[in-house]
């Protein structure tokens, strides 16, 4: 029996590999050995952050309603930050004289798109016609309010 040197049986497994490998580099155009370099300091350092919308500060008196004895306020917050809102019912008579006022929230935090209903007791007016002003500052460079007529018949 003739015994090969162990040279040669590792030569037929190596040479069928660089053939498989030539033959994907020919045939396979995107293919290459090239190294590729590791991402140098800077560039590993930076994070992209998508920019976000400006903080808008904005709210709305959405509706004021007659519930028996009360009254309820409906606020929203349009803007995109939480704000914190001071609130008042104003009652007018009809020459526009302030004859009742009355807050109705101070302080409250809203978050950004949520809203809240307030029950105010309806003040014990004397017969005659009223405007209901329910004001909110919400902080922003306006006030907002909701306006509504009253008429009490005697």
């Amino acid at each position: 029996m003739t015994s090969l040197p162990r040279t040669s049986l590792l030569r037929g497994p190596l040479a069928v590999v660089a053939i498989f490998v030539l033959a994907l580099l020919v045939l396979y155009p995107g293919a290459s050995l090239r190294g590729q370099s590791a991402p140098s300091a800077a560039s590993r350092d930076t994070v992209t952050v998508p920019a976000s919308p400006a903080a808008r500060v904005d709210g709305e008196v959405s509706d004021m309603v007659v519930k028996g004895r009360s009254l309820e306020i409906r606020y929203r917050n349009t803007g995109t930050v939480a704000t914190d809102i001071l609130g008042e019912l104003q009652v007018r008579d009809a020459d526009g004289e302030l004859v009742y006022a009355e807050a109705f929230v101070e302080g409250r935090r809203i978050g950004a798109g949520r809203g809240e209903t307030f029950k105010v007791p309806m003040p014990a007016l004397p017969a005659g016609s009223y405007r209901l002003y329910a004001v909110v500052d919400f902080g922003g460079s306006t006030l907002t309010a909701a306006e509504a007529a009253l008429e009490i018949r005697p």
